[in-house]
């Protein structure tokens, strides 16, 4: 493989790696617009989905009186479907056990109760789910193909970059043409007359944090077939999410989606092409550089 075919190959790779930044990331934006909020249990509910999906495909669910011969394909997007659902119905229950009780008093209070029920969430998790980590193999995943010269992209990366393309269209779609959407931004932009209006404040947060875990369960689904899943991997996708914020922009869901890109891509360019070692030098080094020249990251202030 010539030079040019593995810089192609990184940049595929790195925008499905990005594409799963996104989901992750905007998730986190959500709750940063919505709720004014640094929600400490993102990364961990990308965490719970990946389990979640080990352990529905893993037990080997059989959905072939369903879906006839093609029980592997849907088994995955079923247990793909239940993982989501479970995850956000953790979203409402750290909404409920440890924010909504203190929002509204003071910064701190909220982001030390999801810092708390982050690391609740990963020991139980480590508890249910000792070992090493866990990896699933779908039908999609042994399925590569070669569109250009020697680069290669199996079907479940595919897959994960068209579903977090539609997730994101979805989105979009209802935040702007919905009513639901246009209440969750009213909440965002003026939260007392959002409920002059006629809008339950309390109920916004709670869709909000619920679609930021279903998000961010989503990515840990997609990312379980493609990378070895961890317990402990909650506060690095944290991190990610952080960087990506600060990237395209605080509060800025089209800065997550830009963020997002350009990380996976920094990340899968610099570990292929150079050295793994210098990946997070390089980035921070970058952030930094992006910080000098915009401190409100590349799309700040537009589109909020």
């Amino acid at each position: 493989m010539s030079w040019w075919d593995m810089f192609y190959q990184d940049i595929v790779i790195g925008l499905v790696l990005g594409s799963v930044y996104v989901l992750v990331a905007i998730g986190f934006t959500l709750c940063l617009g919505v709720l004014k909020l640094i929600n400490v249990a993102q990364g961990h509910f990308v965490m719970l989905g990946a389990f979640l999906t080990y352990q529905f495909y893993g037990n080997g669910m059989d959905y072939s009186g369903w879906f006839g011969n093609t029980a592997i394909l849907s088994n995955y997007f079923v247990c793909i479907l239940f993982a989501v659902v479970c995850v956000s119905l953790a979203g409402a229950g750290v909404h409920y056990a440890g924010i909504r009780t203190v929002h509204g008093k003071g910064q701190l209070a909220p982001i030390l109760t999801t810092i708390a029920l982050a690391f609740l969430i990963e020991n139980v998790a480590r508890v249910y789910w000792p070992g090493t980590g866990k990896l699933i193999e779908t039908s999609l995943s042994d399925n590569p193909r070669n569109p250009i010269g020697q680069i290669f992209i199996t079907d479940q990366r595919i897959i994960t970059f068209v579903a977090a393309l539609l997730l994101v269209v979805v989105l979009y779609l209802l935040l702007n043409h919905t009513r639901l959407g246009k209440a969750l931004r009213a909440t965002t932009q003026d939260e007392s007359a959002a409920s002059l209006m006629g809008i339950n404040p309390q109920v916004m947060f709670l869709v909000a944090m619920m679609l930021a875990a279903a998000f961010a369960g989503i990515a840990g689904a997609l990312l379980v077939p493609l990378y070895t899943a961890e317990t402990n991997m909650g506060m690095s996708y944290l991190f990610k999410a952080f960087m990506v914020v600060l990237i395209g922009g605080i509060g800025n869901i089209y800065g997550a989606i830009v963020g997002g890109l350009l990380l996976g891509l920094l990340e899968v360019m610099i570990g292929g092409l150079w050295d793994p070692s210098w990946v997070n030098v390089v980035v921070f080094g970058i952030i930094i550089l992006i910080l000098a020249v915009r401190p409100t990251g590349l799309l700040g202030g537009k589109g909020r």
